[in-house]
């Protein structure tokens, strides 16, 4: 029973965390596969985003326990926010450039194959700068969220947004 409890409660808690990012990344999806069109990048499928979504909204609890995060929880609100956010948005550059380097690495097989002229030319940085952009304002709305409910508590959150 107690593996129960724990269970929905861990769930409970990754749901709204997960279906924010859900929704968001769809959007920004959409728009990075309209403006993808014709240059041969492939946006990810339905599926990569329901798993970087639950990625993303597991990491943010897991990271969320650390101290280098909550460093700064007796200041005012704005600095945490801006922290957060700050992290979080270099995190998932570093994790963006990963995704998008990995398939030029090992292009002929398990080896590495790196070639500089081919991946710079597939990889258009405006679009990658213009969407890592989008991705900084949707942390920010996030963190801003989390930070408020933190500080004033669900219940009344709750409240604030649905009524009683």
């Amino acid at each position: 029973m107690k593996v129960y409890l724990w269970i929905t409660r861990a769930i409970l808690r990754v749901l709204p965390i997960f279906f924010f990012f859900l929704i968001f990344f769809l959007l920004i999806n959409s728009i990075e596969t309209y403006l993808l069109e014709g240059t041969g990048i492939q946006a990810f499928r339905f599926v990569e985003i329901i798993l970087a979504a639950a990625l993303i909204a597991k990491i943010i609890l897991l990271v969320d326990h650390l101290p280098l995060i909550n460093r700064f929880r007796k200041y005012p609100l704005a600095y945490g926010i801006l922290w957060k956010t700050l992290f979080y948005w270099i995190v998932l550059l570093f994790i963006r450039l990963l995704v998008r380097f990995t398939p030029f690495l090992f292009k002929n097989g398990s080896h590495l194959d790196w070639d500089v002229n081919q991946f710079d030319h597939q990889m258009h940085w405006n679009l990658f700068l213009s969407i890592q952009a989008y991705y900084l304002m949707l942390l920010f709305i996030f963190v801003t969220f989390q930070e408020l409910t933190y500080k004033i508590g669900i219940e009344k959150m709750r409240k604030l947004f649905f009524g009683k």
